[in-house]
């Protein structure tokens, strides 16, 4: 009782001396509040170079200031160059920055890239940054996005839309392994099965690939995207769900698609076999859909097609020939029942323009001023202000292209699909199981969440707990538990339960068993495996002593200055650290492991460990970097499981470590670094109280 009352009088006190905005860095750069402004000063002569070349990736070397809300910051030597498809051609062009291309590893508050979209097709300007809002708003991971003014050497360029890049940085906040794939699919990306070759795959598209392998591309590694298209293109309707259970993330791609279907996002994978992302996340084995360029939404059509209308179930094809991703997956009834559920759940709370009808004028309003400025807004398409603004009409609008008003086209689009809507007889469905804590121990209660439903309506819902060594099967009936108004479909169909603490070193299987009223009972997870191990008590002895999550003064043995994690043998006994672990992240605890062999921490001494991604460099090094905005780290045992020591901090001071002082105990203070030293305590304290930012679970016995 007197350690828990201590912990709230800290965390008291710590949030009143030291409030937070609960935005991290990376979020402040997307602001949306505000129109924010970019600089880009370059030579002349490279600028005309680049406006000669069209087609070129040439990058050249630029300096950015970058301004909004948050930040006023100027960044020399980043590198400079347009992007895009169709907008090279456009005379408002759409500009890529990297701020790593001279110094690897370098970011702004964690972006190595910046994507600057003209949105020349789009009069409004906001039609993108609306469909990316959409997608955070069902759950499905995407792009931030924000407004900027461009100026270039002074010149006003006009008015973009900042769009955060797919890369390593994005998969690192968004996925529990971040080490995986990503790719990035363009025309004629259909997902047909090739064959076992990975020429065939890496070579289709020709000189711009159609699957551009963005992260590990030394490896070069494709047997993942094979996978997919071979079971989706060659397993029959009847085995679909139980080979996708373990493949893909079925879920987020009928999210993709039922949102797109919303949209009239034509330039797509279903109807043009372009624009979208796909990563496989080793941890699970499972590849993700992830949405990308939605310039050309909400009305706007070059084909003579009313998009607003077109049938979710049969979307017209631009380039014709099979779909595998959506076509397979819609024979099964299953999951053609689940995308229907998400298209009615989403057309009512999400998409209804009454709900978002005020959020659209005052993106208006925000960019009324630097659109009537924009001078090369007009070029392509004579988008004057009056027209512009029009655009976002909910009566009949017609011009060029945009063959529909904003509103309009959200109003016609959720009318035409009344009556159309249907479901069809399918076994009812489990399509979400989560379980807390994923390594649970001595004393935790595991709280399972379910995602499930039935066109029938369900009768009951029920954890199975298998004890694999004993066989014995005990049943937790679970109890509805929607979150009410909700726009995730996921927490709008949800089933919990508490399952008291089990023994300690025993291993477990969950299952999930489903009736609806009409008497079908079906198990889940159909073919996938959910098992977990209940942890025993770590030895305390090893603790970590320090961490360093903003660093410009302390230098690893390669003279970078990288995060640092230092742990601390408060024992008279040397401890092995090989095959110990050590992660940022709660759900994948084997994230990064000592493999140096004989790493033996000697009797209250001191290891470091650089947090930097650079395993190869002298030292030892983890294959992750610490957040200056805050996270967690985990010291894990030999077995994966059993946690020896944890912290959670918040956002960090650059060179001020977050220290246990004196070595090993249990408060946390801000310090100035001692890297493999003894802590030693400083005067970084404010109206008489130590600043403490950081509190610690030591272990599972305390």
């Amino acid at each position: 009782m007197k350690q828990k009352l201590i912990f709230l009088l800290l965390l008291f006190l710590t949030n009143y001396l030291f409030p937070q905005t609960g935005m991290q860095d990376w979020e402040k750069v997307f602001d949306d509040t505000e129109v924010g402004r970019i600089d880009i000063t370059i030579d002349p002569d490279d600028l005309e170079w680049i406006y000669a070349n069209v087609n070129s990736d040439v990058e050249f070397v630029a300096t950015m200031r970058f301004q909004n809300k948050w930040f006023d910051e100027t960044l020399d030597s980043i590198g400079f160059r347009l992007r895009g498809n169709t907008s090279r051609q456009a005379q408002k062009k759409s500009f890529k920055i990297a701020i790593n291309s001279l110094f690897q590893g370098r970011n702004c508050h964690g972006l190595e890239k910046v994507n600057l979209n003209g949105e020349h097709n789009d009069p409004s300007i906001v039609r993108s940054k609306l469909s990316f809002e959409k997608f955070e708003q069902i759950g499905l991971k995407g792009s931030r996005s924000c407004h900027m003014e461009v100026y270039i050497n002074g010149r006003y360029y006009g008015l973009y839309i900042s769009v955060e890049h797919l890369d390593e940085e994005f998969l690192e906040r968004n996925y529990a392994d971040d080490s995986g794939n990503l790719w990035k699919c363009l025309w004629p990306a259909d997902l047909q099965y090739l064959g076992e070759n990975p020429s065939s795959y890496i070579t289709l598209g020709g000189s711009r690939p159609a699957y551009e392998l963005s992260t590990n591309e030394n490896e070069m590694d494709f047997s993942s995207l094979i996978r997919l298209t071979r079971i989706l293109n060659n397993t029959p309707a009847s085995k679909l769900i139980d080979s996708l259970e373990t493949t893909l993330d079925y879920v987020d791609a009928l999210k993709y698609f039922s949102m797109n279907i919303l949209l009239g996002q034509w330039d797509d994978y279903w109807s043009n076999m372009n624009n979208y992302y796909l990563y496989h996340e080793p941890a699970n084995n499972l590849m993700h859909v992830i949405p990308y360029d939605y310039d050309n939404t909400f009305g706007i059509d070059w084909f003579d097609v009313n998009w607003s209308t077109e049938n979710p179930y049969s979307f017209h094809k631009i380039n014709n020939g099979p779909r595998p991703l959506i076509e397979k997956m819609l024979a099964v009834p299953e999951l053609r029942n689940l995308y229907t559920r998400m298209l009615i759940h989403y057309k009512e709370n999400v998409f209804a323009l009454p709900l978002w009808n005020s959020r659209i004028d005052s993106l208006k309003e925000l960019v009324r001023v630097p659109a009537l400025l924009d001078t090369f807004r007009t070029k392509d398409y004579n988008f004057l202000l009056t027209i512009s603004l029009n655009s976002y009409s909910a009566s009949n609008y017609s011009n060029q292209h945009v063959k529909m008003g904003l509103k309009q086209y959200i109003l016609s689009r959720t009318n035409s699909l009344e009556g159309v809507l249907n479901y069809i007889q399918a076994p009812p469905l489990v399509y979400e199981i989560d379980y807390l804590p994923k390594n649970p121990g001595v004393n935790d209660s595991i709280y399972v969440t379910v995602s499930a439903f039935s066109m029938h309506g369900l009768d009951s819902v029920v954890v199975q707990l298998h004890d694999l060594l004993s066989g014995v099967v005990t049943s937790f009936p679970m109890r509805y538990s929607p979150v009410w108004g909700s726009k995730l479909l996921e927490e709008t169909d949800r089933f919990t339960v508490v399952i008291p603490p089990l023994e300690r070193y025993k291993q477990y299987q969950i299952t999930i068993r489903v009736r609806d009223y009409s008497g079908q009972i079906v198990n889940y997870p159909r073919a996938k495996k959910i098992e977990f191990t209940t942890s025993g008590v770590s030895d305390t002895i090893l603790r970590i002593n320090e961490i360093l999550a903003d660093n410009s003064m302390y230098p690893d043995p390669s003279g970078d200055f990288d995060d640092f994690v230092e742990l601390y043998n408060s024992s008279d006994q040397p401890i092995t650290l090989t095959g110990k672990y050590l992660t940022d992240k709660s759900d994948n605890l084997v994230k990064w492991r000592f493999e140096q062999p004989g790493l033996v921490i000697e009797p209250y001494q001191f290891v470091v460990i650089w947090c930097d991604e650079e395993e190869t460099q002298p030292g030892i090094h983890a294959n992750f970097k610490l957040s200056k905005s805050g996270e967690l780290v985990y010291l894990v045992d030999t077995n994966g499981v059993d946690i020896i020591d944890s912290v959670t901090f918040g956002p960090q001071i650059t060179d001020a470590s977050l220290s246990r002082i004196p070595d090993g105990a249990p408060q946390w203070l801000q310090n100035s670094p001692t890297p493999g030293g003894t802590n030693t305590p400083e005067q970084w304290k404010m109206k008489g109280l130590p600043r403490v930012l950081s509190f610690s679970k030591l272990s599972k016995s305390i």
